[in-house]
């Protein structure tokens, strides 16, 4: 009881401290006057401290039990499952807020990036003041107004057909949106990564089933925002290259429609170069492609005379928005929570009628071998089965009781539990394999095959190859050691050896090996269907 209150305590006494951390890029000093900008910039500001805050909490958190986990494994024991629920429990907790806080930062820079963009958009709109007339009017030819909007200028809009200058409205509005996409996709994403991590730590099967499922749904969301950015970001970038090099075509500037299009060329042959190499292509795509994009709007307007549209394209280009694609992916492998644990044999029963036999766990994913004991009739007493621990029983179809020993991770570790329960008295001690929920006796499969090493059962097996001309004495020692019921074949390349049909078997083995050879070792996996 009072480690559960001292874990508590640590728990509930961390508090908050503010760290203050800059935005991430510098604000727009013309629109200071702007009431609601002002108000989000501080919003932002106070809520990148919060996060923070909550952060090193997080990490203080775990630090602790940590500490305290060592101090307990240096004295033998280990945290109670309910110092790890509260621990499981309160990191939840600080994930979900941390959660909450990218949340609403994500919608706040998503409103700040609009005002800022109406504000450009404003000035691009703008047209350009002309000289106060001199006294000495002189009637001149009317001149159509220059926009610093690219796709405002009449030399675009009074050239181009309606439905091609709408839909390049159309890639313009969409454009000013790529930030505010790109933010909640690195927002999702973020999640994901705390979600993950926190799936690969926690200890209680629960609470890894509902981190998992809020994964698959946290990935799902990302997916569909990445999918939205691709089809926007291609549809932006195919409308204006079309638009503008019909008009650079039009007007017979070759040499910058041939330099774009190798410049174009480039950015392509870059996007497939690192294609599958991150979380997502369509990050990778507008990263990659809005530089390119931008430098042949600059050149597209210098070269059409419109040197105000050029100048507020080359004001975005010095400031650009950095967008890091380089995301490792996240993906994860569903974990088994199989409770593992040898035979042991006490001086006394260890269970009574105050702690009697639990039910036998059948386990839906993975492998496990179990001894069985003894199938009887009716219920036997405690002391028929001489100490031995861990103890499960269940019924068969029939209604008899049968009673197991132990659970281990492969055959070998099974076979040397038989051979010490026979050593211990127990006449007939029968290897029970359970794989993905299904049972097989292999002791009497066995019998009935004559002895035959195993027998196929629907699922994943696996077999190590060993790449090399001879097999040396040390790895056959290590092999009839591990794995002395497996077969070893010479095929074209080097040999095989089983099937196992344990993953984590093979992984020991293969590292026994290794650490004697240099030759390539490769696990193998096999799909059998009965």
């Amino acid at each position: 009881m009072k480690r559960v209150i001292y874990i508590a305590a640590f728990l509930v006494t961390t508090t908050l401290s503010a760290v203050a951390i800059t935005t991430a890029h510098d604000p727009i000093d013309e629109l200071n006057t702007n009431p609601e900008y002002v108000e989000l910039q501080e919003r932002e500001k106070t809520l990148v401290a919060k996060e923070d805050s909550v952060s090193m909490i997080m990490n203080d958190v775990r630090s602790k039990f940590r500490i305290y986990a060592d101090s307990l494994g240096n004295e033998g024991l280990t945290p109670t499952p309910e110092e790890f629920s509260a621990f499981s429990d309160r990191i939840l907790e600080l994930e979900q807020q941390i959660f909450d806080i990218r949340t609403m930062r994500g919608d706040i820079i998503a409103r700040i990036n609009e005002l800022e963009q109406e504000w450009v958009l404003a000035q691009m709109n703008a047209p350009i003041e002309e000289e106060p007339a001199r006294e000495e009017i002189v009637e001149e030819p009317v001149e159509l107004p220059l926009y610093r909007n690219l796709v405002d200028n009449h030399c675009i809009k009074d050239v181009l057909l309606a439905e091609d200058y709408a839909e390049l409205r159309e890639a313009q509005r969409e454009d000013a949106e790529m930030d505010s996409l790109v933010n909640k996709y690195m927002a999702t994403y973020d999640r994901m990564n705390s979600v993950a991590e926190s799936y690969r730590t926690v200890d209680n099967e629960a609470d890894a089933e509902v981190l998992f499922a809020q994964f698959a749904t946290l990935k799902a969301d990302a997916e569909a925002q990445a999918e939205k950015i691709e089809s926007r970001w291609n549809h932006i970038l195919d409308t204006k290259y079309y638009a503008y090099g019909y008009l650079l075509e039009r007007d017979r500037h070759y040499d910058l429609l041939d330099s774009s299009s190798a410049e174009f060329a480039d950015m392509r042959r870059e996007c497939s170069r690192e294609a599958g190499c991150y979380a997502t292509d369509a990050l990778m795509h507008y990263a990659l492609g809005r530089p390119t994009l931008r430098d042949f709007e600059y050149d597209f307007a210098r070269t059409m005379g419109l040197e105000e549209a050029a100048d507020s394209i080359a004001t975005l280009q010095r400031e650009p928005r950095e967008v890091n694609y380089r995301l490792e992916p996240l993906n994860l492998e569903r974990r088994l929570f199989i409770d593992f644990q040898p035979i042991a044999i006490g001086r006394t029963n260890f269970y009574k009628d105050t702690n009697p036999i639990p039910d036998l766990k059948v386990y839906e994913r993975g492998t496990i071998y179990r001894i069985l004991l003894g199938e009887f009739r009716n219920k036997q007493p405690m002391t028929l089965f001489k100490g031995v621990q861990p103890l499960y029983i269940t019924r068969n179809e029939e209604g008899n009781y049968l009673y197991y020993a132990g659970g281990f991770s492969s055959r070998r570790e099974a076979d040397d539990a038989q051979l010490f329960l026979k050593e211990k008295g127990f006449k007939s001690p029968e290897i029970c394999r359970w794989q993905n929920g299904a049972v097989v006796n292999i002791t009497v499969v066995e019998s009935e095959n004559d002895g035959s090493v195993d027998i196929p059962v629907s699922g994943t097996r696996y077999m190590i190859k060993i790449a090399t001309e001879s097999l040396s004495e040390e790895l056959r020692a290590i092999i009839a050691a591990e794995a002395p019921r497996q077969s070893i074949s010479k095929e074209a390349g080097g040999f095989t050896l089983g099937t196992f049909d344990s993953r984590d078997e093979v992984e020991i083995l293969v590292s026994l090996l290794g650490e004697n050879t240099t030759d390539q070792i490769e696990i193998i996996e096999i799909e059998i269907n009965e």
